[in-house]
């Protein structure tokens, strides 16, 4: 299976504040877009990585990055544009066509497990369209005018959507291609496909898979990475399980 990542990373980032763009800012020593650049460059079926960033930063990217960027399997780097989903496009339109897979994934999510990118990899191959998410564990309120709650909401059925999100790579590109022109805004690339009557199925991932974007996820980022490495540093290898990686249905 050939699988392309496009990796998305334009955002203004203006919850984060300061003058740094969120994929560049430090974690670990070095900068969270690299932390999630090399998970996915471990995944034997990624082919390519089309790394999606502000025009800004391109030259950046390239002066002190291309190296360690292009011995992680990115292939090109490309501006982005306005909205999220016009930055979404510019990458799909930029992926091999021989690949078969094309995985979009947040910059800025950096903790994501290689168990859970495999999966959705496999879901997305047998459905045509997978994406990770965790079950909702909050109570959840329906609120109107004036901050009055209207009605709560049973969270049995709610899941909180994340990326990865796989998609055949000939179905994504029809789906983007359909909306290109439009004015509504989509808040992930499944609801996109949802809209165009395509069935979309859940892996179901953990909460550590966050979005850094404020400076509190900097903290949390951090704190996981260090209980994954101490974690790592106690458990043998082969005692290590898959990290139970569901699918649903």
């Amino acid at each position: 299976m050939k699988v392309s990542v496009v990796l998305v990373g334009a955002g203004l980032g203006l919850r984060m504040g300061g003058t740094i763009k969120k994929p560049f800012l430090l974690l670990h020593g070095k900068p969270i877009f690299l932390h999630t650049v090399e998970r996915f460059s471990r995944i034997h079926s990624v082919r390519e990585i089309i790394f999606v960033t502000g025009s800004a930063e391109i030259n950046t990217l390239r002066e002190q990055w291309q190296d360690t960027l292009s011995a992680n399997k990115v292939k090109k780097i490309i501006p982005g544009g306005k909205r999220r989903q016009d930055s979404v496009y510019h990458g799909i339109c930029n992926v091999d066509p021989d690949m078969e897979i094309v995985l979009i994934h947040d910059a800025v999510r950096p903790l994501v497990k290689q168990e859970h990118i495999e999966a959705v990899i496999n879901k997305a191959k047998e459905t045509g369209a997978a994406i990770l998410a965790a079950p909702m564990k909050a109570t959840v309120k329906e609120v109107g005018n004036n901050l009055l709650i209207q009605r709560t909401i049973p969270r049995s059925s709610l899941w909180m959507a994340q990326t990865p999100q796989g998609f055949e790579r000939k179905l994504i590109l029809k789906v983007f291609d359909q909306f290109k022109n439009t004015d509504t805004e989509f808040t992930d690339d499944a609801q996109m496909v949802e809209q165009a009557g395509h069935p979309v199925y859940i892996v179901q991932g953990t909460d550590e898979n966050i979005k850094i974007t404020t400076p509190e996820d900097i903290h949390l980022a951090e704190a996981l990475l260090l209980r994954r490495s101490e974690s790592a540093t106690k458990t043998p290898m082969n005692d290590r399980g898959n990290g139970g990686a569901k699918t649903f249905p």
